[in-house]
């Protein structure tokens, strides 16, 4: 681990066909014809949904309305927007922390939607919908439920996954049927202080104390603290995750796992001085990995964070700086990845 220089060559991401608009339905189904033509089986989009209204509905209008290129399904990005790395709590958009079952009604009646179309991903015979934090909510387990119980309503039977990407984390995948393993966000949780269920637990306290903005603000202090430029190295994530240590830990969730991977990781972009980054995997351990998350379970798809994922250094899409390395290493592999 060491501290970076903003200017490493490394970092300098930018995508080759030169910058475009992604709400453009044509950029979006040739970006779409170019990832199957790559070996990918699928697309996770991330869905933007506050209740009051959606944000960045761009491609999955599209998709409501256009035959996809490939099979696709939704990851709810179950979190506010704030100004947090930038030290401000206060909420952009605000996702509540609470919803009412009128407000998931009206939300399942517009997933059922997505879920009706031909080339909408289903697991076990059903539509798959993940949720990317369901920490965000005060009470998961109700939450969930409520879904549950929207969907039901409609007459539809939905397959639930999330995301891990803390150790605090793991208790709610007992709430939904598959969990998805998000690196290198674990990785870099596994790495900082306070990041165990035991100070999640501190934290849900001190927020039913001093308000969600006052906690908040702790939380800003302590990655302040904790993110100072810091560059995890690519030799070491590779150790990481074939380690006895991450086996165990992966043996102690619940229920069926999948992994989610990375070809690197800058979030220079958002966070400047207090970026944290993981070096560019070399693209032959980079097709490992992939080849290996796909032995982990042959139903699931593996999923790679992602495809134009710019803002994070973390896309695969043929870049200015790093060309076709990473498409390349995937049309060498047999096998959807989503």
């Amino acid at each position: 681990m060491a501290t970076a220089n903003l200017h490493d060559r490394w970092a300098r991401r930018a995508p080759s066909r030169g910058f475009y608009d992604g709400s453009d339905p044509a950029v979006q189904l040739s970006q779409m014809a170019e990832m199957k033509a790559s070996g990918l089986g699928g697309v996770a989009l991330y869905h933007y949904w506050f209740y009051s209204h959606q944000e960045l509905p761009a491609v999955e209008s599209t998709l409501l309305s256009s035959p996809s290129p490939l099979p696709w399904f939704l990851i709810w990005a179950t979190e506010s927007w704030s100004r947090r790395w930038l030290g401000d709590p206060s909420p952009i958009v605000d996702l509540t922390h609470e919803p009412a079952v009128a407000e998931v009604d009206a939300h399942c009646r517009h997933l059922v939607r997505c879920f009706e179309r031909p080339d909408y991903f289903q697991w076990n015979g059903k539509p798959l919908f993940v949720w990317y934090n369901l920490g965000h909510f005060h009470r998961p387990a109700e939450v969930v439920d409520m879904y549950r119980s929207g969907f039901r309503k409609l007459g539809v039977d939905v397959s639930f996954g999330h995301f891990v990407k803390n150790p605090f984390e793991v208790p709610h995948s007992r709430l939904v049927d598959l969990t998805y393993v998000f690196e290198p966000r674990l990785y870099f949780g596994s790495q900082r202080a306070a990041r165990g269920s035991g100070a999640k637990r501190m934290f849900d306290h001190l927020r039913s104390v001093l308000g969600n903005r006052a906690s908040t603000q702790l939380l800003i202090l302590l990655d302040k603290w904790q993110q100072k430029g810091k560059v995890y190295h690519a030799t070491d994530f590779v150790k990481y995750m074939g380690s006895p240590e991450r086996k165990a830990f992966l043996d102690s969730i619940d229920g069926p796992l999948q992994e989610v991977l990375s070809p690197g990781w800058n979030n220079t972009p958002r966070y400047g001085e207090r970026f944290t980054a993981l070096e560019a995997l070399d693209p032959a351990d980079f097709g490992r990995l992939i080849r290996q998350a796909q032995g982990m379970r042959d139903d699931i798809p593996p999923l790679i964070n992602a495809w134009n994922e710019w803002s994070e250094g973390a896309a695969i899409e043929p870049c200015a700086y790093f060309g076709t390395r990473y498409v390349d290493a995937l049309v060498s592999l047999s096998g959807p990845s989503a």
